[in-house]
């Protein structure tokens, strides 16, 4: 072939390459183009990461999540670290019950910042988040969250939340409390947190409400057909805010006014993590056989939360708990065992310090109390702002993720 020849047909496959590039260039061009205008307009998804690491993570969690997904300005990841998977299968059964899926991730790994992936993450949401070694996951990934400019939030997740509303010192941490999250989400006014908390952490705290529902819908409980009235003692004995003599007190009394009101059912709730009443059974030998053991561990009892039975039984005893405002937000009648505990937070409940109290609060339940009605209204008032929690979250960091990316643009 002459050299003329053959330099024109390289010139022309040239063209050719050239041109089914342009081609190629002006096509995927318009195709952003066209992908650009169809978004115009309608905001992107806030990519939301919730991680669960508590047994009792999931009562306050669920009704975020729920909301979330019928939230078109969410799309929602729910991770729960393999021991929770492991000690509470309720978790992941409330989960996939709502079709969700949960993302099972190893607390080694989420302590030591390998998982979760936050690549895509705009924000996240912890059910309880402290430096506390009980809280190291969510403290953990918040820290690293917090390190690449993503929005994190925790959550108030009991009455007395160490950090923000209990402040006694703890054996197995030094030094203070603090929360990393940017934003703590508390359920009564910022103004009436005590006067511990930090001036840093109250600019970070931001009121919503409880997220979860005041009532749940009675059960049926696994319970003898001719229980009786039942009332539901909730224990949390492990904690290490008790003497000895508090916690003899309480079972003895406990012991002593089942036996003499034996038509009665006492449902005992063990707390699910400490189940202190669960481990030490021997302390119950030879108990009235009108006191139930609800051992979270055994599978007749393992789905029922103390919300649940809340909801089905006739009153409420409790250690210094969360449980009593639970009770409270349910209208249903509560108590507090005291046994010489200063308990101002639980003012203007009733408080017991002996059989006799615990008598008293029994038998005084039948008759519809109005005095007892207006505690409770007192006490819910103390702790709780009324009005949609959840949407008050939800709002709360669609705004927040919503200025984020105005700024990053």
């Amino acid at each position: 072939m002459p050299t003329t020849d053959a330099s024109r047909e390289i010139a022309s496959r040239t063209d050719r390459a050239t041109s089914a590039q342009q081609w190629a260039g002006i096509v995927e061009q318009a195709l952003q183009q066209a992908a650009k205008a169809s978004l115009k307009g309608t905001p992107l998804r806030v990519n939301v990461l919730v991680l669960m690491d508590l047994i009792q993570d999931l009562d306050v969690i669920l009704p975020i999540v729920e909301r979330m997904r019928t939230d078109r300005r969410f799309a929602v990841t729910v991770a729960i670290t393999d021991w929770l998977d492991k000690v509470s299968p309720r978790v992941s059964r409330e989960l996939l019950g709502r079709s969700m899926v949960p993302l099972v991730i190893t607390k080694k790994d989420a302590i030591s910042g390998l998982e979760p992936d936050l690549t895509r993450v705009n924000a996240v949401i912890t059910a309880c988040e402290t430096n506390h070694p009980a809280h190291r996951v969510p403290h953990a990934v918040v820290r690293r969250a917090n390190n690449r400019a993503i929005s994190t939030y925790t959550l108030q997740h009991g009455l007395e939340n160490v950090g923000l509303t209990y402040f006694e010192p703890y054996p197995d941490h030094d030094g203070p409390i603090e929360i990393a999250s940017s934003t703590i989400l508390t359920w009564g006014p910022v103004e009436k947190l005590p006067a511990e908390v930090s001036p840093t952490m109250r600019a970070r705290c931001f009121a919503v409400g409880t997220p979860k529902p005041p009532q749940s819908p009675r059960v049926e409980l696994p319970l003898h057909r001719q229980a009786g009235p039942v009332v539901a003692v909730f224990e949390n004995l492990h904690w290490e805010r008790y003497s000895d003599s508090y916690r003899e007190a309480f079972i003895q009394d406990l012991r002593q006014v089942a036996a003499a009101r034996p038509a009665m059912t006492f449902l005992l709730k063990p707390h699910h993590a400490g189940r202190y009443l669960a481990k030490n059974s021997h302390l119950l030998v030879d108990a009235p056989a009108n006191i139930v053991l609800a051992d979270p561990t055994v599978p007749p009892w393992e789905a029922y939360t103390a919300s649940a039975i809340i909801g089905s039984v006739d009153a409420v005893i409790t250690t210094p708990s969360t449980v009593a405002l639970d009770a409270a937000l349910a209208v249903h009648p509560v108590a507090v065992a005291g046994y010489g505990m200063t308990l101002p937070v639980y003012e203007p409940l009733p408080i017991l310090t002996s059989a006799g109290s615990w008598l008293s609060f029994i038998d005084g339940v039948g008759a519809a109390s109005s005095d007892l009605q207006s505690r409770l209204r007192e006490f819910r008032m103390r702790h709780v702002i009324e009005g949609d929690a959840v949407g008050r979250i939800l709002d709360r960091i669609a705004s927040d993720v919503g200025r984020t990316s105005e700024g990053k643009g």
